[in-house]
């Protein structure tokens, strides 16, 4: 069974969106969820557990999202992993750096949970 879980993991600092992206995967038997807290611990986290998707939120303590999605497509083992930029920046100029960067996707929050859940569902080839 572990073989069928797609593995998350979610870069973020603010306790209160990762508690949010926990409690909407809670009842998803089918997708384990990492989270760190920080630019660096993510990067480390990503070399370790090798995840399916990560969501990157964009403003870290200690880097911003796009020196780390440059730092994950640097590395062979985390090169090709999906990667989903995670913002409250929701101008066009935001999307267009994110996008000219190499992210897959940007999703603004406040999250909405359905196009939350589609979105991973359609990333992870599941359905939701």
């Amino acid at each position: 069974a572990a073989a069928t879980r797609a593995r998350v993991l979610y870069v973020e600092d603010d306790a209160v969106n990762a508690l949010l992206v926990r409690e909407l995967l809670a009842s998803r038997g089918d997708i384990d969820l990492v989270v760190a807290d920080s630019g660096t611990a993510g990067l480390e986290e990503a070399r370790a557990q090798r995840p399916d998707l990560i969501l990157l939120d964009m403003q870290l303590p200690d880097m911003d999202g796009l020196a780390v999605l440059k730092a994950l497509r640097a590395d062979p083992a985390t090169a090709s992993v999906t990667c989903v930029a995670l913002s409250a920046n929701a101008m066009p100029s935001d999307r267009e750096a994110a996008r000219d960067a190499g992210f897959d996707e940007y999703w603004t929050k406040p999250i909405v949970f359905a196009t939350f859940r589609a979105g991973l569902a359609r990333l992870l080839g599941r359905p939701g």
